[in-house]
Order: C-alpha cells, then sequence, then structure tokens
C-alpha cells in the first residue's frame, strides 16, 4: 500500500471516531454548541500552525470566495446539523454506515461535475463497499441499541449529510487559485464558527457551560483537532495523487472504524452482518487502492496537474511544485 494509501486510512479512521465522540458529546452538549466550540479548538490549532509555517497563498477572487462559502455552508454547518443530530436518533453503528453511502455521492459528483472517468474495476470496487455500508444499514434497522425510537428520521438526516459531504470533498477542485489545506482549513473554520455562533448562544447559556464535564470538553477539543485538523489535512492532500473516486472508495472505511469504537466507548451491539458488510468495505477499497497503485507506477508516485495560465495556455506542472489542488477540509 502506497503512502497516499496509508494518509487516507489514518483520515478515515479519525473521521469514524467522530459519530462516536458525538453521540458522546450530545449526552450533555447540545448540536450547535458542541459544533461551535470544535470549530474553536480547530481555528486555535490551524492559526498556531499556519503562523508559524507560514504557507503560501494568494487571495481568492470572487468566484473562488463563492467556492468556498459553498463549502462552508454545506461541508461545514450543514453537514454538521445533519450528521450530529442524525447520530443523536440512531445508533454510532448505524450512523456509520450511512455515511458509508459517500463514495457512490462523491463519485457522481466528480463524474457529472469534474469530468473525472469511472472504470470498471475502480466502480465495482465503489459499488461493493457502499453494498457492505448499506446492507449493514438495512440488516441493523436500530439493532445495535444505540437509536431513541427516531431512527427512520435519524436515517434521512444522515443522508442528507452524505450529500452535503460530496459537495465538500468534491467543490475544491473548482477553485481557480488552491489554497494550501491548512490555510482552507483554517478559513473554513472561521466562516463555520461564524455561522454556529449566534444558534449556539441561543441555544446554550454560561451557567449550563459550567456544568459540562471536562472530559465533553476534551471531546469537543479532539474532534477540532483531529477530525476538523488532521483529517481532512490528510484526506484532501491525497487528492494531489489520486483521483476523487479513490479517495470516496476509502471514505468507506468510516463505518468500520466507527463500528468497533462504537461497541467499545458506547455499548453498542456488533452483530454478524456488521462483521458481513464491513469485509464488503474492506474488500471494495482494496479493489480500488490495487487499481490507483497500478496507475501511479512508473511516475514515482507522481502526477501531473493540468492548469491553465493567464495566457489561456494549458501547462503540466508537476504537483511537488504546484500549490495543492482539490484541498476541501472541514
Amino acid at each position: 500500500m502506497r503512502a497516499v494509501h496509508v494518509k487516507m486510512t489514518v483520515a478515515t479512521v479519525l473521521l469514524g471516531s467522530y459519530l462516536v465522540a458525538s453521540k458522546l458529546i450530545l449526552r450533555e452538549v447540545p448540536v450547535f454548541t458542541a459544533t461551535f466550540f470544535r470549530l474553536l479548538a480547530a481555528i486555535a490549532v490551524l492559526a498556531v500552525y499556519v503562523a508559524v509555517k507560514r504557507p503560501r497563498a494568494t487571495r481568492p477572487d470572487a468566484r473562488d470566495g463563492a467556492v468556498v462559502f459553498a463549502q462552508a455552508l454545506l461541508g461545514v454547518f450543514l453537514f454538521s446539523v445533519l450528521a450530529m443530530y442524525g447520530v443523536k436518533h440512531t445508533g454510532a453503528i448505524e450512523a456509520g454506515v450511512i455515511l458509508g453511502m459517500v463514495p457512490i455521492s462523491i463519485s457522481l459528483v466528480a463524474v457529472l461535475f469534474l469530468g473525472e472517468r469511472l472504470s470498471a474495476r475502480r466502480g465495482t470496487g465503489i459499488a461493493v463497499a457502499v453494498l457492505g455500508a448499506a446492507g449493514i444499514n438495512a440488516l441493523s434497522a436500530g439493532g445495535s441499541g444505540g437509536g431513541d425510537g427516531n431512527e427512520v428520521l435519524g436515517a434521512l438526516l444522515l443522508v442528507g449529510s452524505v450529500l452535503c459531504e460530496a459537495v465538500f470533498v468534491t467543490f475544491g477542485k473548482l477553485l481557480r487559485r488552491p489554497l494550501p489545506p491548512t490555510v482552507l482549513s483554517l478559513v473554513l473554520a472561521v466562516v463555520g464558527a461564524l455561522m454556529f455562533a449566534g444558534p449556539a448562544a441561543a441555544q446554550t447559556s454560561l451557567a449550563d457551560l459550567s456544568h459540562v464535564s471536562w472530559q465533553t470538553w476534551l471531546l469537543m477539543a479532539y474532534t477540532g483537532v483531529a477530525i476538523n485538523g488532521v483529517a481532512v489535512v490528510l484526506m484532501y492532500d491525497s487528492l494531489d495523487s489520486v483521483d476523487t473516486t479513490v479517495v470516496a472508495a476509502f471514505t468507506a472505511l468510516t463505518p468500520v472504524s466507527g463500528a468497533v469504537l462504537s461497541v467499545l466507548l458506547l455499548d453498542e451491539r456488533l452483530h454478524a452482518y456488521h462483521f458481513a458488510g464491513m469485509l464488503l468495505v474492506v474488500l471494495g477499497v482494496y479493489v480500488v487502492a490495487r487499481e490507483g497503485a497500478k496507475d501511479g507506477k512508473g511516475d514515482g508516485g507522481r502526477r501531473g496537474i493540468r492548469r491553465k495560465e493567464k495566457t489561456g495556455r494549458s501547462v503540466l506542472r508537476n504537483d511537488r511544485d504546484a500549490q495543492p489542488v482539490g484541498h476541501t477540509p472541514r
């Protein structure tokens, strides 16, 4: 497995922990407030990193600004609201496997709007991974014991978050002047925090916050640093080396890590069909990763990036010299 595949695997494991952490956080803190403080934690870490490293960045034009705003609205605000309310009404295992449908939505957006090709082998791998994820959800029906009786509503909210995630992941490739992943992560975290500030203030008072346990504060800090920082930077840094459809397949590992953590930390029940579904997910990811590895042979793992200069001329630049393309960190 190439280094880029290791990056994507670590990122998806961390993303799987997001649902479990959210389930624990929501026992004490409501959705808007929890997300606001999560973003504050991400801003603090990313701001220090950007201040120290000073990555080169250009000011976005009006079109790029609109793309970034769309990412913040859909990938930060709406995704967080839908995902956290969804996991509140379902078990974390079921929530994770619903998010396993992200590969299909990402691949469709990439094929329809970004002009990427979906080969038969890669399509088969994605289909197998999604079959495993969707199969778990179809057989579970709240069987993990983590739901609250509103599992159907929770599932619908999670499907909505899946669509938001697809736009979030792919729209970064629409940027004319791509930003370094850490800078874009910081920008999106700041915009997202501003969106959540008003609802959070209306939802929770200072007196309410004084009763929040230190463990929950630690979890909110963890989700900000690990999810908004480490995971998304790793995931979208991978887009420089592989197609979006490959990244899409790896996101199907999220329900696997989420299921394991749900059993360990939430005392949810894991059944035989959970294992069968996870096996299909891993198999699907392996098929896609193998094709990606074959595509990368002979070029030292480097891929050319075709970009247009002001003259309108297309030039092929090496990704080691170009700014990151396709980074859309949450």
